[in-house]
């Protein structure tokens, strides 16, 4: 594996193009989001028939955060500093950053979490536990990449998650309004055909 591929990886110059040539060298996403999919997936469809939530939405917020942790996690270890199994020393590791919308690699962290907030969202009804969800998440992944080696632990990737799992949310809020005003108007109507047809 190059240096220039895993410094692309990191978000160093990072563009379209070569956003493709890490796909091209990183064959443990697709490797880890199938069965992850398959696993998270299964876990959402039970845990959502339990819970009385939509289950094809939870299906695909699982689906989602397979693909999240496929891109974050799955990843060789020991290309950056890690802290190991020792939380004050994977704390040391991790550093600020700063908080911007200026690259690709930043825009794509806010876009990251986006569809699980959404899904998430649609599924449970409840936006704020998934907005919360969204930032444990990334916190959890953060913590990971500082743990292993396997990415560098960064305070501005939570953010930028974060900002993408609220706004994914906000999405979610919209069309469930709009679908609660769709349903709110449609009912009179058919209140009134049936009534007329006596």
């Amino acid at each position: 594996m190059s240096d220039t591929v895993l410094s692309v990886w990191d978000g160093v110059d990072l563009n379209y193009h070569n956003l493709i040539n890490i796909f091209l060298h990183h064959l443990e996403v697709p490797a880890s989001f199938i069965p992850g999919s398959l696993l998270l997936g299964g876990v959402a469809w039970w845990w959502a028939s339990r819970q009385g939530w939509n289950r094809k939405f939870a299906v695909l917020a699982g689906c989602s955060l397979a693909l999240a942790l496929a891109l974050t996690v799955a990843r060789p270890f020991g290309h950056f500093p890690a802290g190991g199994l020792s939380p004050l020393a994977t704390l040391r590791v991790c550093t600020v950053g700063s908080i911007s919308l200026a690259h690709l690699y930043e825009e794509l962290n806010v876009l990251m979490l986006v569809p699980f907030a959404i899904f998430g969202a649609l599924a449970t009804r409840r936006p704020l536990l998934i907005a919360v969800s969204s930032m444990l998440i990334s916190a959890s992944i953060e913590y990971v990449q500082g743990a292993t080696g396997g990415g560098e632990c960064q305070v501005r990737d939570i953010v930028h998650n974060t900002l993408g799992g609220v706004l994914g949310v906000l999405v979610a809020v919209i069309v469930l309004r709009l679908r609660a005003r769709q349903t709110d108007e449609i009912t009179p109507s058919v209140a009134a055909g049936s009534g007329s047809s006596r």
